[in-house]
Formats: structure tokens, sequence, C-alpha cells
């Protein structure tokens, strides 16, 4: 089977993040996001809502790719990298930081 484009990954990740029952944090996302001062909810718009700004890529720890989604919230340039094993709905948030900042 061929690699999902980025379009349709683009898509698949808003659509899962809908429920964010989906949406599932690694402790290093949470230690960001406290540091950061990011709440759960921009971390969902940016998925529900954001871009994919950058080419997804394989990680060799995990199955699938790694994605990073894009937004602007709360007066942040966000970016969340997540896990995506299409065409299963979890999301596992690895990292989030300010795009400003990065």
């Amino acid at each position: 089977m061929a690699s999902p484009s980025p379009q349709q990954l683009e898509k698949h990740i808003r659509r899962s993040a809908l429920d964010t029952a989906n949406v599932l944090f690694q402790l290093h996302a949470k230690q960001r996001m406290r540091q950061r001062h990011v709440t759960p909810a921009m971390v969902y718009e940016a998925l529900q809502k954001g871009k994919l700004t950058a080419t997804p890529e394989p990680d060799p720890r995990y199955q699938g790719l790694r994605c990073r989604m894009q937004r602007f919230v709360a007066g942040v340039d966000l970016a969340v990298v997540v896990y995506v094993d299409m065409p299963k709905p979890d999301l596992v948030v690895i990292t989030v930081f300010s795009v400003e900042g990065a």
C-alpha cells in the first residue's frame, strides 16, 4: 500500500482530533505544555484546524509517521508534533512549541 499524501494525513489528523479521546499526550509533551503555558484546548485546536507544515517523516522507534501541525492559537504560533499511524484514529502528541521560539 502506498504512503498517504500530506493532504490525506492532514485530513486524517483533523478528523481524528475532533474526538479528543483520540489525542494522547506523552509525558514529554505534558512537560513542554506546562513550561510553555499551552493548554490542551490550544493543542486540540491546532490539530483540528491547523496545517501540516513539515514533511511527515518515519521514526524507527514507532510505527507510522511523525507529523507537525501548526496554527496561530491564543496569540501563539503553535506547532504540535504527533505520531500518526493511519488508518488508526489515535494521535500521540510528542511535543509542542512556539514557532517563534524554534
